[in-house]
């Protein structure tokens, strides 16, 4: 894990992210509790993420998703944290503990920024994404 030398408040994170192509205007809240626009997504894939012994499941299915291509993805954790940067295979590995570690949620997306997914932060526990985690989830 590294720092991007970025703060991500302010609108910083939100900034990074529409730098990257990501619709983050905060037009999909009211739904999910969502930073990211998922009515401007090309693809949106959606499934509750917070239930019993989800941790090996999820894991799974991310090494299987087209996530794992990816050598790095960014994230912001917490809103005194600067945007950092993580191994993938680390994330994937230990994707519960990132997801804990953040206090309002998290969108994490590929370097290139064509992947992105999002843990909302509300008691719905959904986990949306522009690729496929678990299978047949598109909305």
């Amino acid at each position: 894990m590294e720092s991007v030398g970025i703060d991500g408040k302010d609108n910083g994170y939100n900034k990074f992210l529409t730098k990257l192509g990501i619709s983050n205007k905060g037009e999909y809240w009211e739904i999910d509790h969502s930073t990211v626009d998922w009515n401007k997504s090309k693809n949106h894939y959606q499934f509750f993420f917070d239930y019993e012994n989800n941790e090996s499941e999820i894991t799974d299915w991310l090494k299987k998703s087209e996530l794992s291509k990816s050598e790095f993805l960014y994230t912001w954790l917490d809103w005194n944290d600067p945007i950092i940067k993580v191994k993938t295979s680390d994330f994937i590995q230990n994707w519960n503990e990132f997801y804990t570690a953040s206090v309002e949620g998290m969108v994490l997306t590929t370097t290139d920024g064509r992947s992105f997914m999002e843990f909302t932060d509300d008691w719905k526990y959904n986990l949306n994404s522009n690729f496929e985690i678990k299978p047949n989830t598109k909305k």
